[in-house]
């Protein structure tokens, strides 16, 4: 069996969908030196889910399509099928459905707290349950760290980036997302938090229920300033002034969070790229700086090319601007007619 197939007959044993000669093949491979260690740290990632990870991640479903084009169309003359195939199964086995989690475990005395951390890479997001029954999506480039079972009194966890919540109602055990130096306290709602730590702002949104944004005041670790968050309104902290704005969720709240498409109004095109570097993995690169202040309004999602955004941009600037790509960067630049 060549290098190509073996892959794939790896994924099949992995998934349990493997034939009697797949497996042969497998065994084979595996009494090579240093290949089963190797089937071995694969197949404990593929099986490690202590999450309940609900994977949607783009790259998953691409791996999906993949092995069904393989299944209903065993083309031997098609080395491209087989070679992405390859590439997409090893990276879902090495990320394990996107989400990277690593497991604390405890050590010494009994009652350790264990905890679970997850990770999302930019250009994707995941969604999960908690100890409690609580959710959470966690969007790109997004990390939770919380315990594997909550404290009596209290349900707390660390967040760094942008993750949205339904927290179960619990009068008596208040739920706590710790931001850096600054936490939003809840009791039982439906809220979102943007805190990704080279951003400006802290943001959090409330759908419904009842949460106080807490900051940190500076007097010592445990002093907060506690500010009331209304309903189906945005709290934006500024890191620099320490200010608060209070303002209406954007109509798009929840088809970014639902569907993966972000709306925007009036956005430069500098928060743009950002954007497009959390959402696509792909960095900006402003060849000429007066462009990042250029604004624009419109859609992205997070299953469309980034090369179909950029033509849109492209299109709709009344600045002339014309980009390359260069090894995961796209250029961006005016186009000044000679």
């Amino acid at each position: 069996m060549n290098e190509d197939k073996i892959w794939h007959s790896i994924t099949r044993s992995l998934t349990g969908e493997i034939d009697n000669e797949e497996k042969s093949a497998v065994d084979d491979w595996c009494k090579k030196n240093g290949n089963r260690k190797i089937y071995s740290i694969l197949s404990e990632i593929w099986g490690y889910n202590p999450a309940r990870i609900i994977d949607t991640s783009t790259i998953y479903t691409k791996f999906q399509q993949k092995k069904s084009a393989h299944v209903y169309n065993q083309n031997p003359s098609s080395p491209i099928l087989w070679y992405a195939l390859r590439i997409s199964a090893v990276l879902f086995l090495l990320i394990s459905t996107i989400v990277l989690v690593n497991k604390y475990l405890p050590i010494g005395k009994s009652g350790t707290i264990v905890y679970q951390e997850i990770y999302v890479p930019k250009g994707n997001r995941t969604s999960f349950i908690l100890p409690d029954g609580s959710k959470v999506w966690l969007s790109n480039n997004s990390k939770i760290k919380y315990p594997n079972e909550f404290d009596k009194e209290l349900r707390e966890l660390e967040l760094t980036g942008e993750a949205y919540f339904e927290v179960l109602h619990d009068d008596n055990k208040p739920f706590i997302v710790t931001i850096g130096k600054n936490r939003i306290k809840v009791l039982g709602t439906k809220f979102s938090v943007t805190a990704y730590p080279e951003d400006n702002i802290v943001r959090t949104e409330l759908v419904s229920g009842r949460i106080l944004f807490q900051v940190h005041s500076g007097k010592d670790d445990n002093h907060y300033t506690s500010y009331e968050v209304k309903p189906l309104h945005s709290l934006v902290l500024d890191k620099t002034s320490g200010k608060l704005f209070d303002s209406e969720i954007p109509e798009g709240f929840y088809n970014y969070w639902q569907n993966g498409i972000y709306e925007f109004t009036n956005e430069s095109l500098e928060s743009l790229a950002q954007k497009i570097d959390r959402i696509y993995n792909m960095q900006i690169v402003f060849e000429d700086n007066s462009l990042k202040t250029k604004r624009f309004s419109g859609v992205i999602s997070i299953n469309d090319n980034i090369f179909t955004f950029m033509e849109a941009i492209k299109r709709t600037s009344v600045v002339p601007i014309e980009y390359r790509y260069d090894s995961n960067k796209i250029f961006i630049k005016r186009n000044i007619k000679k």
